[in-house]
């Protein structure tokens, strides 16, 4: 203080000086109107706003900061922002740019300087060192349980995280841009990095490269750490370590490699079915980058993303080695594992769908994909251990039940503590439906033993009923749906033939049939144009007198969800006629199922109907109508269709 007090008497003397040089002069200078005292107390003034003014750009400048890295750990836990948090970082950054031209515009005339603006990157370094240290704590405790953590063991640990400093045991000299590089040593120094397989051969060449005047010769080193030699197996993750010792001595080694990588991956990705063996490459050294912090995770998931949106034969391959490289990492991460997870489940998701693919890839996906979940964490998500009730109920269903013992079987249900245990009905209804659905030989079985059971314990059996028709009625309105999956195949004709044996013991009447043929087949399925709907009517709008019906497409391009070529509600009605159908040979019931027959022959000419279907069609229809004639062209199936509405029968 002080010292600024003498400073601002000299300014004084200054003026006065000033003043008395100006008049001298002529006029040639303009004479100052304040007096000394004046002045010092006018730049006192000045420079208590200015330090006000600093004092407000310090504070922008954390605020600004402190939004970055919340938006930071957003991109990284979700992968985009928000609406709110990216105008919130528009208005910080707009009030930093005011504060900080303000300061400019008042510290140029009083010769003082700007504030230091680091605090933000000291607290930026807290934040890394916090999380490096979580994450190396975590590893700690996960060294020696396999499966989990970050790394397998202690030696893999080593290898990604103790980075030797090579400003603290080389010269500072070997840092600076002074100084000509030894271009003879550093090209025999960069032929032994393909041969380098260890973590000690690694650091040795980054000390030498160093050494040999690698300051001033960066882009050939850039250049060669792009290509790993496919021959090396551990080429990839050593090219990694090497740009990562380097990186922590010369910033732009690393940077320069991670975004270089990067866009060779894009690059790759524009002929996904040419240079598959590059991109497998380039994948998995992406993966080691991203353990090193050279490739950030947020531009991994993007890759992820761009793979699934086409999910190929030659993306899918690409999507294991991302996976083999660095999933089991992004998994374990805190700031991650969230994102991870999702990515994993989406994958599962799509590995479900896309059954096509060979099944080699298929296998090498779940393996992978089960690779980057630990052991304990697929244990804790294995099924519950069951009760011993529930265990003996499932035994009588899935294995005793045979059509020597079903009478056996019908006893020991009946001696079950139904009325001191309320779960036994729903143990029984789940147990049923489930034997349904890979039995098919023992269904008519299963409804024996519900028709039997039906006088003692009528609740059970009907939840038998309800859960089977709900079940079918599930699998039919399920949007996109692939009716030709192999996997839904046996399902859905096990749930079609327990419908139709419950009706024929009498657990299901004629109307619930019907009904489940307008789901099959709505009545307006078979007009050009129309697509057939979820067709879930609720049973208040039933009881008014609504029906499942076809619309039209509700925008162009909409995916139909019973295409041309789909013929599993063909089929699924034909199983269901084929058990049911004699039953309907006589009154109301054959008279309805007529109604239904003639909506039926002109959906027919909406399908191109494979050959083992035509001959399933001729079959039911030989069996359940031997005098009908089907329609010999759309216009006349159109026609009996309309008059059949017109004359009051649908």
């Amino acid at each position: 203080d002080g010292g600024g007090g003498d400073g601002g008497g000299g300014d004084g003397g200054g003026g006065e000086g000033g003043g008395e040089g100006g008049g001298e002069a002529g006029g040639e200078g303009v004479e100052c109107a304040l007096s000394p005292p004046e002045q010092r107390a006018l730049l006192g003034l000045l420079h208590g706003y200015y330090s006000t003014v600093s004092d407000g750009l310090v504070a922008a400048h954390s605020e600004l900061r402190s939004i970055e890295r919340s938006n930071q750990k957003a991109l990284l836990a979700r992968g985009e922002l928000s609406e709110e948090a990216a105008a919130a970082h528009e208005r910080a950054r707009k009030a930093h740019e005011r504060v900080l031209t303000a300061a400019r515009a008042m510290g140029e005339p009083l010769g003082v300087p700007l504030p230091s603006l680091s605090a933000g990157g000291d607290e930026e370094e807290e934040k890394k060192e916090s999380v490096v240290v979580s994450l190396s704590t975590s590893a700690n405790a996960d060294d020696g349980e396999s499966g989990g953590g970050l790394y397998a063991d202690a030696e893999e640990r080593a290898f990604y995280e103790q980075l030797p400093d090579l400003r603290a045991v080389l010269p500072a000299v070997l840092f600076s841009e002074e100084g000509d590089a030894d271009t003879s040593g550093l090209e025999e120094a960069m032929r032994r990095l393909p041969s380098c397989s260890s973590r000690r051969e690694v650091d040795d060449l980054a000390s030498e490269l160093t050494m040999r005047g690698l300051r001033s010769a960066r882009r050939p080193l850039v250049r060669a750490l792009l290509s790993p030699p496919a021959s090396a197996a551990d080429a990839p993750r050593c090219y990694a370590r090497l740009a990562a010792v380097l990186s922590g001595a010369f910033k732009h080694v690393g940077s320069e490699v991670g975004s270089l990588v990067a866009a060779e991956f894009e690059q790759l990705a524009e002929r996904p079915e040419q240079d598959l063996p590059a991109r497998l490459r380039n994948a998995a050294y992406v993966g080691e980058l991203v353990r090193f912090g050279l490739v950030s995770p947020p531009s991994v998931f993007g890759m992820f993303k761009a793979c699934a949106g086409a999910f190929s034969a030659a993306q899918l391959g690409v999507v294991v080695a991302l996976l083999e490289a660095c999933g089991r990492f992004l998994h374990a991460s805190p700031a991650s594992h969230e994102r991870m997870d999702a990515m994993l489940g989406a994958l599962s998701q799509l590995r479900s769908v896309h059954r096509a693919l060979p099944p080699d890839l298929l296998a090498e996906l779940d393996a992978a994909i089960a690779a980057c979940r630990p052991a304990e964490e697929i244990e804790a998500r294995a099924a519950p251990e069951l009760p011993p009730l529930q265990r003996y109920v499932l035994h009588l269903l899935h294995e005793q039940l045979t059509a020597g013992t079903a009478e056996v079987v019908v006893r020991q249900l009946r001696k079950l503590p139904w009325r001191d245990e309320p779960e036994v009905g729903r143990w029984f209804a789940a147990a049923a439906l489930s034997a349904a659905e890979v039995r098919f030989h023992a269904i008519p079985l299963l409804a024996t033993v519900c028709s039997h059971l039906l006088p003692f314990q009528e609740a059970a059996v009907l939840r038998v009923v309800d859960g089977a028709v709900e079940a079918l009625r599930l699998v039919i309105d399920r949007p996109g749906i692939d009716f030709d999956a192999a996997k839904q195949s046996r399902r859905r004709g096990c749930l079609v033939r327990l419908v139709g044996e419950l009706y024929a013991y009498r657990l299901l009447d004629s109307r619930a049939i019907l009904r489940i043929l307008y789901w099959l087949v709505p009545k307006q399925a078979g007009v050009w144009g129309r697509v057939v709907p979820i067709t879930h009517v609720p049973a208040h709008a039933e009881a008014a007198g609504a029906e499942p019906a076809a619309r039209p497409l509700l925008r162009h391009g909409e995916p139909l969800l019973d295409g041309p070529a789909d013929c599993g509600r063909l089929r699924m009605a034909l199983s269901l006629l084929d058990v049911v159908g004699g039953f309907f040979s006589r009154g109301l019931a054959r008279r309805r199922l007529d109604v239904w027959l003639v909506y039926l022959s002109r959906y027919l000419f909406c399908k191109t109907v494979s050959v083992d279907v035509r001959f399933a069609l001729h079959d039911t229809l030989a069996a359940l109508r031997p005098q009908l004639v089907l329609p010999d062209s759309y216009e006349q199936a159109r026609a009996a269709a309309v008059a059949r509405v017109h004359a009051g029968g649908g």
